[in-house]
Parts: C-alpha cells; structure tokens; sequence
C-alpha cells in the first residue's frame, strides 16, 4: 500500500514539474516562433515617401499630406508621422501613419477619453473602438486599462463569411505607451494578423483622445488563432525590432510651401 502511495505521489510530482514545461513548449511553437517571423506589410508608397523624406531633411518644400504633420521619432531614429487628423465626429478622428525608415503603415485613430462615461448598452463600453478592443479607460498620463473581448467580431456579408472569431472571451490588462499586441488573425490559416499600438493620449482641440494605430503583419508559416491566447502571448513579446514609433522624442512640424520649423517636445529618454 505503501509502495502504491509512493508512486501515486511520484506521478503526480512529476506531472506538476513536467506540465508547464510541456505548455510553454507549446507556446513558444504556437506563438514565438511564428511571431519572430513576422513581416510586416509594406506600404505601396513607401519608395516615394522616402523620397520625399530626403527632401525635407536638406530642407526642400514638403509635400501637401506631410504639412502639419506630428511625429514620433524611433530608436533607429527613423520617423513615423501622420497628418492633421480628420473629424468623423466629436468622438472620433482618424489620419494614417507614415515612416521614412520603415515600409509599416496604417490607420490611426482618435477616440475620446469620456469623462463622465455613459456605458453603450450592447457592448458595456464608453466608447466604440475596433477589432477585440472593447474599451479603454485612463489610469495615469502613460498608462491605460484595456479591456479585450471577442466583439462578436466577423467579416463577410449576409451569404459568406471570410473570418470570424467563434471563440468567446473577454480580459483586460494595463498597458504602457507604445505596448504593441495582435489584435486578431486576417483569416484562418494565421499567415496575416492585424496588430495595435498604443500612443498614449492627445489633446485636440481641448479634448483629450486616446490614439491607437493598427497595421498588419504576414506570417509565412501561420500562427495559431485561439482566443485569448494569441493576444495574451502579444503582449509579452518585444516588438522593438520592428522600428515601431517609441518613447524616445517627438517632434511637430509647421510648413508653408516654402518653409517649415521643428519643434521637439517630450523629450524622454528611458
């Protein structure tokens, strides 16, 4: 009975040792690896706008979409810009990022920090935002809390569905200026993934926004698209390789035809 006992005791010590080490293997070939392969998707523009960067750096007129342009510089000291942002609303504006050191581009937006916040019925939210990003609420001036839900997110029409989450979840996570995570797989074999950064907030006229920006990436091999897992595993991961804007200065640019200044501001070296 003893000798029974003994090894029922050493089985079970054993699975409590060997498990964890068997699900971070797991991991890691789920999530790491395919992550560590990602390429981001390049912007058709892209030989043009650094053309058009050389040109403003020896001091020659900038082009229409890049006057009044804010931006972040990177730790390549590369540039991502965007341009005065457009009013959908009081609620929301959008504008689109651009760099003269990478070929990543995408969409940013502006969504109102509510003050005096009245939850959306539907979703319990204070504010409409996008893919598996339920809500956002501001905890310091570099830091939120993000809530991710599965949104009954779904692409297609009323016949055909292209991509849908059927996974069922909903977390949340504090996050810092400039954490970058996967927000959502393109389809189901996982070779292309849509991903957020957070920009901290921004005031326009006399109202503070949150801004996000979302861009894509591909993945050759595929990653898995389970719910919540790939976007808790994002979040741990260290994007910093892919030149994305971070803490280190930002810069406003002012132009006329023929002139501009540059104003560095936040200056914020970690």
């Amino acid at each position: 009975m003893k000798t029974n006992l003994k090894n029922l005791l050493y089985a079970v010590s054993s699975i409590v040792i060997i498990l964890p080490a068997i699900l971070f293997a797991s991991d890691y070939i789920h999530y790491s690896i395919p992550m560590e392969k990602m390429v981001l998707w390049e912007s058709p523009e892209q030989d043009k706008i650094q053309k058009e960067f050389q040109a403003f750096a020896v001091g020659r007129a900038l082009p229409d979409y890049m006057k009044g342009s804010t931006c972040f510089r990177t730790v390549t000291d590369g540039y991502f810009c965007y341009p005065t942002p457009a009013f959908h609303s009081k609620e929301f504006a959008v504008s689109w990022m651009y760099s003269n050191t990478t070929q990543a581009y995408g969409e940013i937006h502006f969504d109102l920090v509510e003050k005096d916040c009245k939850p959306d019925l539907r979703t319990g939210a204070c504010a409409d935002f996008y893919f598996t990003l339920k809500d956002i609420v501001p905890m310091s001036d570099d830091k939120a809390l993000f809530t991710f839900a599965d949104m009954d997110y779904r692409v297609g029409n009323s016949t055909t569905t292209l991509y849908e989450i059927t996974d069922n979840f909903e977390f949340s996570r504090v996050l810092e200026e400039f954490d970058t995570f996967i927000t959502k797989c393109d389809n189901y074999a996982g070779t292309s993934v849509t991903l957020i950064q957070y920009l901290g907030i921004k005031e326009l006229e006399e109202n503070d926004y949150f801004m996000t920006w979302h861009f894509n990436a591909e993945v050759d091999d595929g990653i898995t698209c389970k719910y919540p897992e790939i976007i808790q595993h994002s979040l741990n991961y260290d994007f910093k390789k892919f030149g994305l804007p971070t803490d280190i200065t930002m810069i406003i640019t002012h132009s006329s035809p023929t002139d501009y200044t540059v104003t560095e501001i936040n200056v914020n070296v970690p």
